[in-house]
């Protein structure tokens, strides 16, 4: 097309181009600030020319489409980044929590106090205010377990609210992008351009995705895009969503699990990033051990302090009953098990052998039970139940990981238990023992030299043999008392020399009670000069074991005794023990005291706290990183686009005003016309 013509369509061209242009600059400046916009530009093309008189007259410009700025790399970067950063801030707001329960709780401080408590009854086990004082330590040390354990179970229960919130989230935004796939996909098939603002929905999603569990991305036909979980289960698949579905463990139906709600499978555990993962972590690798942890403390104390009243008398002359009470094992049957409906009853036997794990229990073949570790899958020990006669239960002896089981019913090859030894430790722990009397400070026995004549002890040994203090044994290991023969526990009791020698010699001894009336109810020989000969007085049931005492020396004369006296209100002997335990390695298979296993504790939390803080910190620099990239391609510059705004002006304009002279040489023919 020539002449005016020419000039004025080229110009309205122009002058369209100029519009359309000025429209997607508009929109850009409208939307600096929507999130996952991406910057659009009209791209813009000549003509094609009109050949006339053998010359070629161009016709304008046109506007071929509007193009977004976008790095298919730079995104993906982004959403990588993204549910990397959003897990590890989960993981670390979940840990700060417990760190700070742990450190505001002073369970240290709390078990030192109690243990001062303790050896000021040592100092004075008479002393009745002294023992008020340490059942008033001992209480607060038990609601200070119990307060931490409920805390921490309270944890748990939000991480179940928490994972069902992000669990809905998922669904709710997969839902979306499978909508949003078929969108475009029919907006694809329009040959006068791209769907832009929904690509920008789509690729926002999915950020917001990452940012609930780590996903991957696939594109296919049609521009549409397949999500994917990190084990491989997808999410989106064109315009179909897959839900997930928070379902009840099969073990404890406290704890929700992610499942796969298309065939409920349990995805829980191959699940990583985003805030889901970040919490399905927290509760695996630090809420559940750190519940363990503080249940095995608790279990740890409880069971050395009642062992030890156990081996003691009160102020009323009759042995220690228990100080403490902790919360059972717990044993949760798998709801898939056989319908034989057997069930399992847990007993804690050896505290020291206890390593705050939890496992499962599976019933092999025959009559074979194993144990493994749940964090690792490690079978730790196995062994066959053992019935007894007459008996509906069979027992399962697992001492050496601290426990045994009783399992009622019949199961059948495949099923199996959840076993957690320690997780209701500190929950279910509480001060039992309330009446200050009831202390067992004294030893059942006090070893003198001499015999008791008209209740006075008189000492007319003329050898040096020696009978020590005495300590509680569970197993005899030398002469032993028949049970039968002591009228009541504890009773008085005579050791005498019946003959004598010198070292390298023997001599013999007898026991008698009631002091040396001539009731004999033990006899024995010791080698002089060796290591002694240990006398072993047995227990009542149920606490069962013995006290063992042990006679050495180097001279005997016959007629050399030694008393055995119960011990009255002034005897501390057992309440130093107690107080010892305060610095006995008691836990760990004996490598740690108390306070070691409490510093333990806490050092782990806080070691996994300060780790995920600076993980939480690098992830969040790496993701603003990527963002910062990404922008720089797709975002909206304001200055760029304040620029375009000049540039399209000046172009709109001076298109009009050709127009308007081409209007004006048209009127100029008309009228010379």
């Amino acid at each position: 097309m020539s002449g005016i013509s020419g000039l004025v369509n080229n110009a309205l061209t122009g002058l369209q181009a100029a519009q359309s242009a000025l429209q997607v600059v508009g929109d850009n400046i409208a939307n600096v600030n929507t999130p996952g916009y991406s910057q659009q530009s009209a791209l813009q093309s000549t003509a094609i020319p009109t050949a006339i008189g053998g010359l070629y007259y161009g016709n304008g410009t046109q506007v071929d489409s509007v193009q977004r700025s976008y790095s298919s790399f730079l995104q993906g970067q982004v959403w990588t980044a993204s549910a990397s950063a959003s897990g590890q801030a989960s993981l670390s707001s979940s840990l700060q929590n417990i760190l700070g329960m742990l450190n505001n709780g002073g369970v240290s401080s709390q078990v030192s106090q109690f243990f001062s408590g303790v050896a000021q009854v040592a100092a004075s086990p008479d002393d009745i205010p002294a023992r008020q004082s340490m059942l008033s330590n001992a209480q607060t040390l038990s609601q200070t377990f119990q307060s931490l354990g409920q805390q921490l179970a309270s944890v748990g229960s939000g991480v179940n609210q928490q994972i069902t919130q992000s669990v809905d989230q998922i669904n709710s935004i997969s839902k979306q992008i499978a909508q949003l796939n078929v969108q475009i996909s029919a907006a694809q098939g329009n040959p006068n351009g791209s769907p832009n603002d929904l690509l920008d929905q789509r690729d926002h999603l999915i950020t917001e995705l990452n940012g609930q569990v780590g996903v991957q991305v696939l594109k296919q036909q049609n521009s549409q895009l397949s999500v994917f979980l990190s084990n491989g289960q997808v999410l989106v698949a064109g315009g179909q969503s897959f839900a997930l579905q928070t379902q009840s463990s099969p073990y404890n139906q406290q704890t929700l699990d992610v499942g796969y709600a298309n065939n409920g499978a349990d995805i829980s555990k191959s699940l990583t990033g985003g805030t889901l993962g970040g919490l399905l972590q927290f509760r695996s690798q630090s809420l559940n051990p750190a519940e363990n942890g503080l249940g095995l403390l608790a279990d740890g104390i409880a069971s050395a302090l009642n062992a030890q009243q156990a081996q003691g008398l009160n102020l009323n002359g009759s042995s220690g009953s228990a100080l403490f009470s902790t919360g059972a094992v717990q044993v949760f049957a798998n709801t898939h098990n056989s319908s034989g409906a057997a069930s399992v009853l847990g007993t804690i036997t050896n505290v020291g052998n206890l390593s705050g794990n939890d496992y499962i229990l599976t019933k092999s073949s025959g009559f074979l039970w194993t144990l493994q570790d749940r964090s690792t899958g490690a079978t730790v020990a196995s062994t066959s139940g053992s019935v007894s006669s007459g008996a509906s239960t069979t027992s399962l002896n697992f001492s050496g990981v601290g426990f045994q089981l009783q399992v009622s019913g019949t199961a059948a090859a495949g099923d199996s238990f959840l076993v957690e030894p320690t997780r209701q430790g500190a929950v279910g722990m509480q001060t039992v023992l309330t009446d200050p009397a009831g202390i067992a400070a004294a030893s059942p026995f006090v070893s003198s030299p001499g015999m008791l004549v008209s209740g006075s002890l008189q000492n007319n040994n003329l050898g040096n043999m020696t009978l020590s203090a005495g300590q509680y044994v569970s197993d005899a290991a030398g002469v032993r008392v028949p049970p039968s023969d002591i009228s009541s526990f504890p009773t008085n009791l005579q050791i005498t020399m019946t003959s004598g020698a010198s070292q390298g010699g023997s001599a013999t001894f007898q026991i008698s009670s009631g002091l040396g009336t001539g009731l004999v109810i033990g006899s024995g020989t010791v080698s002089l000069g060796g290591s002694g000969t240990l006398i072993d007085i047995p227990y009542p049931n149920p606490t069962g074991g013995y006290w063992q005492v042990n006679l050495s020396g180097t001279l005997a004369a016959s007629g050399d005794a030694f008393t055995l006296n119960p011990g009255g209100a002034g005897s501390n002997g057992n309440a130093q023990a107690m107080a010892a335990l305060a610095t006995s390695k008691v836990l760990n298979n004996g490598t740690a005291t108390f306070n070691d296993n409490a510093a333990q504790l806490l050092t782990q939390v806080t070691n996994q706290a300060a780790q995920a803080q600076n993980n939480a910190q690098a992830q969040l620099t790496v993701l603003q990183s990527a963002q910062a990239s990404q922008q720089a391609v797709s975002g909206v510059n304001l200055d760029q686009e304040a620029a375009s705004l000049i540039q399209y002006q000046q172009a709109y304009q001076a298109a009009a005003k050709a127009i308007s002279v081409g209007s004006t040489l048209f009127q100029s023919l008309i009228q010379a016309l």
